[in-house]
């Protein structure tokens, strides 16, 4: 039995259904909500520029607020805080339609290059998230099996580096669509890019996760409990 096998079940069960919906959320605020207020904001007469800094809108919010609900700032947050803070500084100093397009594209080489950094640190991306989805005994158990289980930390180093390839793929090849293509098809074109690149991104860290738990017993992002 390997030491990720010997991982204890926790006291306290989560309630995975409620928190699943959490990842769903964000995918639609951050990636359709953008789109349809930028084109809903277009056919209501809007210049491009207002309707791209409007569209920018709900996944600020929607971080806020996320922030506010659990009371706390992480460094998850604190990173993204400041980023969108530079981001509307940018924006404000102007530049026309194309420069915002590249700022947004800028943002995923941004995120990019720091959630690979993050790969290389003492708790990266991939295990952050997984604790934010737990509580309590369970979180502690995920924590405890991070820091004996040599496997579970590079199954998650490994997942974080593949999330941080995803986004500076997204971000390059946005930002040579914002140089290129007409400006009003842009902002559809990233976002139908955006969402095949993290459908993909997904689909590999489901199908690794599933053969990691068939492997070694735990789950990557669940609870930890003694191999079946």
């Amino acid at each position: 039995m390997t030491d990720v096998e010997t991982a204890e079940r926790p006291a306290a069960a989560d309630a995975p259904a409620v928190r699943g919906r959490g990842p769903l959320v964000s995918l639609a605020v951050d990636i359709l909500l953008p789109l349809v207020v930028y084109y809903a904001a277009r056919a209501l007469g809007a210049g491009q520029t207002a309707a791209l800094l409007l569209s920018g809108a709900p996944p600020a919010l929607r971080m806020v607020t996320g922030a506010l609900g659990r009371r706390r700032i992480d460094g998850v947050d604190l990173f993204l805080t400041v980023l969108l803070a530079a981001a509307a500084t940018a924006s404000a100093m102007g530049g026309g339609t194309r420069f915002l397009l590249c700022k947004d594209a800028a943002l995923s080489l941004v995120v990019g290059g720091w959630v690979l950094s993050t790969g290389f640190s003492r708790s990266p991306l991939a295990f952050r998230l997984g604790q934010r989805l737990h509580r309590g005994p369970a979180a502690t158990a995920r924590d405890q099996l991070w820091q004996r289980s040599a496997a579970f930390r590079q199954a998650l180093r490994l997942l974080t580096l593949l999330w941080g390839t995803e986004q500076l793929l997204d971000g390059g090849c946005g930002k040579l669509a914002a140089l290129t293509l007409p400006t009003d098809t842009v902002p559809l074109l990233i976002r139908a890019q955006s969402l095949g690149l993290l459908a993909l991104a997904a689909v590999a860290t489901a199908v690794y996760s599933r053969r990691f738990r068939a492997r070694h017993g735990v789950p990557l992002f669940g609870a930890p409990g003694r191999a079946i």
